[in-house]
């Protein structure tokens, strides 16, 4: 916590003085060669940024930005696309956005990365516009306990009445029959019928049933 505060006033300190320096020129009460004047605009910004990376400091001196939730395979992804996760300024934005939006930035920054110039300061900008949503299967997740039996167990006595009632003790101890059986028996069953026609048949025509 006292580096980052050390830092947050030694960056404060940095930008006042600049500031300072600066607020002559502005009133245009300085007497000094205009080309060797620093540009108004510059001076502007680089207050301006170590101001913002100041707040950064006393944010990370508050809760001290961690990566351990991000999962590795972003944070490689973050690291190969340039992005300096050491950069405290970076850590604490990742660390107080969703991870969702996270992810989003990354994806945008690698879509665009031909066309982005800065991407600490892309990531910086867009990060916070990336829209926050569900990570993951969209779909309910089960686990055992969603398919445990929760009514309540049959006693002794009425498993014995259901084994005798539906027989189940001979049909544990019937083999089991094999496809190729059935099948078999159901050809003999057609061969029957097949023989049964015939003999049929052959009964309606015999010669003793004729009226000659």
């Amino acid at each position: 916590m006292t580096n980052h505060l050390d830092r947050a006033i030694s960056l404060l300190q940095s930008a006042t003085q600049s500031l300072t320096e600066l607020s002559p020129i502005a009133a245009g009460r300085d007497t000094a060669d205009p080309q060797e004047r620093p540009s108004l605009r510059e001076t502007v910004n680089n207050s301006t940024e170590q101001i913002r990376r100041a707040l950064a400091e006393l944010a990370a001196a508050l809760d001290p930005p961690s990566l351990e939730k991000i999962p590795p395979a972003v944070l490689a992804k973050a690291q190969r696309l340039g992005i300096p996760l050491d950069d405290v300024e970076v850590r604490v934005a990742i660390t107080t956005h969703h991870l969702s939006q996270f992810v989003g930035i990354l994806n945008e920054i690698e879509q665009r990365f031909a066309e982005i110039r800065r991407v600490r300061e892309y990531l910086l900008v867009r990060l916070p516009d990336q829209p926050i949503e569900q990570l993951g299967s969209r779909l309910p997740v089960y686990t055992a306990a969603d398919f445990e039996w929760t009514e309540p167990r049959l006693s002794p006595a009425e498993l014995a009445a259901m084994r005798s009632k539906y027989q189940i003790d001979r049909l544990l101890t019937q083999p089991p029959r094999h496809s190729a059986d059935l099948f078999q028996q159901i050809a003999q069953a057609d061969r029957a019928w097949e023989q049964a026609q015939i003999d049929r048949q052959s009964n309606a025509t015999d010669p003793q049933d004729l009226p000659f």
